[in-house]
């Protein structure tokens, strides 16, 4: 009746499991591997991160991104960099350029260390994402004058800012080639009152100022350089021009996205998976498997559980002996263990009759010294006495087996 039972669908014999071993195994490694890729995406996200956003910045390639820019450098040679890392600021590059938007920090621009040209490319156009295109925009108006120049405020103070109206090209003068006529600009956005202009148009309005004190310039309308400007050539060539203005040394130009957000964070698992402490992940990982391992391979024969408290002499003196030793109190023992050495070699001498302490003394003594024993209980029993440690113990052991050993010429 068992074997028709077993042989029944759907009734599971004893010992069998939800899951094959292979099964489990497969599932801890799938496991193990999505925890793993997810903590190091999770930690590089940042870094990750697409400039599909539509933003003002050298990573878009919206109409008012500065990605069109960069491609068209790239193509007439020059090195362009896309720095994430704030602290690329500082190396040596030809040119370094800024867009910030309107949510930027404005403390962020006031400590610049770039030792070579700076230019911050001014803010101007709302927009929004374009329902039918990703990463597309469309453009809603030009922002407020104020805004604009609050991105500025902390580094700064009084600048003054003006829109024309309409859409005209603009006449760029102070250009090493001369003047530079651009396509048509819509709200030329300029500079007024303002005595650092460095390039103007032909009617006096400020394109690009510099501050006295620094080599920052800043540049007033971004559709000289962003997409929907540079697809007019000759607003493309002026751009090119005035950046070419800019550039100091062969170095490469960088287009920082640090202060659009696209900044690569620091963090503690970060560290953790670049060098020097890759290596010490690495072995905290290969422990880790390690262990898994031996914790899925039995070594041996289960070990059997033992009782809490045991039974029988030898736990008995074995209890006795660890309570003796917790209280400190072995060197008491010694005189104890030499009565009862004592009155082992006694019985083993057959000296069980009515003698008293001293006369077993002397009796035993006069058999040490008859078998040329090495020690004399005498001075045994006077180092009995002294004993003051465990250590003092152990030595008095010893030579309480030695002297008993000859006294009754057992074997060592």
């Amino acid at each position: 009746m068992s074997d028709s039972a077993t042989s029944q669908p759907g009734v599971i014999r004893a010992g069998d499991g939800a899951f094959s071993p292979r099964t489990v195994i497969a599932l801890l490694v799938a496991g193990v591997f999505a925890f793993s890729a997810f903590v190091v995406l999770s930690t590089y996200a940042p870094d990750l991160r697409g400039g599909s956003d539509g933003g003002a910045h050298a990573l878009s390639r919206s109409a008012v991104g500065f990605a069109g820019m960069s491609e068209l450098l790239k193509g007439m040679g020059e090195p362009v960099v896309i720095s994430r890392d704030a602290r690329m600021r500082t190396g040596s590059t030809s040119l370094l350029i800024l867009t910030p938007d309107l949510v930027v920090d404005p403390d962020s621009l006031k400590n610049l260390t770039q030792t070579g040209p700076t230019l911050i490319v001014m803010p101007k156009w709302s927009v929004a994402p374009d329902p039918t295109s990703a990463g597309w925009v469309q453009k809603v108006s030009a922002v407020d004058l104020d805004q604009v120049i609050k991105v500025l405020s902390s580094k700064y103070s009084g600048v003054k800012m003006a829109r024309a109206a309409g859409s005209a090209p603009v006449a760029i003068s102070g250009l090493p080639g001369g003047t530079v006529v651009t396509g048509p600009i819509d709200q030329l956005q300029t500079f007024t009152d303002d005595p650092d202009i460095v390039l103007r148009d032909t009617s006096g309005r400020g394109i690009l100022t510099k501050s006295h004190t620094e080599p920052v310039y800043i540049l007033s309308d971004p559709d000289l350089l962003n997409t929907q400007g540079i697809k007019n050539l000759a607003t493309a060539k002026a751009g090119v021009a005035i950046l070419q203005s800019l550039r100091k040394g062969d170095g490469p130009i960088l287009f920082d996205v640090t202060l659009n957000g696209f900044g690569g964070s620091r963090s503690v698992l970060k560290l953790a998976f670049q060098p020097p402490f890759l290596g010490a992940t690495l072995c905290l990982a290969a422990a880790a498997l390690l262990m898994a391992l031996q914790a899925l391979t039995r070594f041996g024969a289960p070990r059997q559980a033992g009782r809490a408290i045991a039974l029988g002499k030898q736990a008995l003196a074995d209890n006795s002996a660890a309570l003796i030793r917790l209280a400190r109190r072995e060197a008491r023992m010694a005189p104890r263990y030499l009565d009862l050495t004592r009155a082992s070699v006694a019985k083993a001498l057959g000296a069980t009759g009515r003698l008293n302490e001293t006369e077993l003394n002397t009796l035993l003594d006069r058999q040490a010294e008859r078998v040329g024993a090495e020690h004399r209980l005498a001075a045994l029993t006077s180092e009995a006495a002294a004993v003051k440690d465990r250590a003092g113990l152990m030595r008095l052991a010893e030579k309480l087996y030695q002297w008993k050993t000859e006294m009754t010429g057992e074997r060592h």
